[in-house]
């Protein structure tokens, strides 16, 4: 077998794992990525050993990094957001939102690792892509500034995340709703961030809404609406703490 034919064979290889290995974002779907596990690591060799950029072989590698972070297997991870990252650098435009995509994903790696200096450009970056690549007001934009106030939040930077929450919501309310699981998300992070200041009545109706939105669509027995119901009950225990009750 020649190296062109080796070569074909090897690109094949890779583009079949790519469409077989299951979406990162449904947990359901992580045994189906344990049984393509070793596929994929062999795929990753064969991307390096040929120096494949085509963009199957990008997103191959941000799967693959995504499920690893999951199981907390960070340097596998870190290893495979790098390839999909310089993948992307050469196959898509500057400003592709798959793009956004990995950076935004390699930065949640470093923030659950605390390497928050490394994750606020690869954060940035996402947003300013996405903000070129689509209208000003899509999902995705609101995700990802929710995620850098996130990071900012945890550092206590409170100034710089406020407006980045605030404009996830924003987003949310325009583009997926009043009742959307995912604002109630940055809802809750909104007031978590005012009740962290001691700013109880910013946060409280916040919190209200985001306990609303949950009932509605999980039930309020439902563990994603218990978690926001005891935000704020420690929100109102706090506040009548400092009223001296």
């Amino acid at each position: 077998m020649n190296e062109q034919t080796r070569r074909q064979w090897a690109e094949y290889a890779v583009r079949a794992v790519n469409e077989a290995f299951p979406d990162e974002t449904d947990y359901r779907n992580w045994p189906g990525c344990q049984q393509f596990l070793p596929h994929a690591q062999t795929c990753a060799a064969l991307i390096d050993q040929w120096q494949f950029t085509f963009p199957e072989a990008g997103g191959l590698c941000n799967r693959v990094g995504y499920y690893q972070k999951d199981r907390a297997q960070y340097a596998e991870a870190e290893i495979f957001y790098q390839r999909a990252i310089a993948i992307g650098e050469k196959t898509l435009r500057p400003e592709h939102p798959d793009l956004a995509i990995y950076l935004n994903n390699f930065a949640s790696l470093y923030w659950t690792q605390g390497k928050y200096e490394e994750a606020e450009p690869l954060y940035q970056r996402a947003i300013a892509i996405n903000e070129q690549a689509l209208w000003l007001e899509h999902p995705l934009l609101a995700t990802y500034n929710n995620n850098l106030a996130l990071l900012y939040h945890n550092q206590g930077k409170y100034e710089e995340a406020e407006p980045l929450y605030r404009r996830a919501i924003a987003i949310g309310e325009k583009t997926l709703g009043p009742e959307h699981p995912d604002l109630a998300t940055w809802l809750n992070n909104l007031a978590d961030l005012y009740r962290d200041q001691g700013k109880y009545e910013e946060a409280e109706p916040l919190y209200q809404r985001a306990i609303a939105i949950r009932e509605k669509v999980f039930g309020p027995e439902h563990q994603y609406t218990t978690e926001v119901r005891d935000n704020y009950e420690e929100l109102l225990r706090e506040w009548k703490k400092g009223k001296g009750g």
